[in-house]
């Protein structure tokens, strides 16, 4: 190009930068190893470094890969951002076409496809979407506790044990903050005999499971 031009401009298309305020990145990280958040994405592979670079800065690499393999949807705009990430043992959803509107799709169907549970308790319909839970058409919003508390009793149809309860917590792990979080949880969801307790066993969701043609 200098050959046959007098002047040839080198252009950086992503460069990623410390943000303005030096914690927010930081509290992402921390969010994501709480399991806050439904999903991350990712839209350029420096950014997915420096995002894996700072985990581990803080100590927290483990713990936030951890997330985003099993509780945090990780997504990326294709494979040369998805590239750090796969490397780290994650492996993100992509889109077919590596556009950032095919990403927003790609996330949005998968998120209604895969992290959406729906619940039914005798005539009562039970919808959790991120954070918030619909109950006959009445909305909560459950904080952290709650929130982990009640993915846990839905992912199994059988007791869940107080430990795994204790363990699930993202906010304080003990026999307290256990049954501080189950009180909450049932004034939320406002559902007589939703939650049962099973003597010296742990705890169940009283519920049926809809069928995939009943979604």
């Amino acid at each position: 190009l200098r050959q046959v031009s007098e002047s040839v401009l080198t252009v950086t298309p992503y460069r990623w930068v410390t943000p303005s305020s030096t914690d927010r990145l930081a509290r992402l990280i921390q969010t994501v190893c709480d399991k806050e958040l439904d999903a991350l994405t990712f839209t350029s592979a420096p950014a997915a470094d420096a995002t894996l670079a700072t985990a581990k800065s803080m100590h927290r690499f483990e713990d936030f890969c951890a997330a985003l393999r099993h509780d945090v949807v990780a997504a990326a705009v294709g494979p040369v951002t998805a590239g750090p990430l796969v490397e780290a043992g994650v492996k993100p959803i992509q889109p077919e076409r590596f556009r950032m509107g095919a990403l927003i799709k790609r996330v949005c169907d998968y998120l209604e496809q895969h992290k959406v549970i729906r619940l039914r308790a005798g005539d009562i319909d039970i919808e959790l979407r991120g954070r918030c839970v619909d109950v006959q058409g009445r909305s909560v919003l459950l904080g952290p506790n709650a929130l982990a508390l009640f993915r846990t009793l839905a992912a199994s149809e059988s007791v869940v044990s107080r430990q795994e309860l204790i363990t699930c917590l993202p906010v304080r792990r003990d026999d307290h903050a256990l049954e501080v979080a189950l009180s909450r949880l049932r004034r939320s969801l406002g559902v007589p005999g939703l939650i049962i307790t099973v003597v010296k066993r742990g705890y169940r969701l009283n519920v049926s499971r809809p069928a995939p043609a009943d979604v």
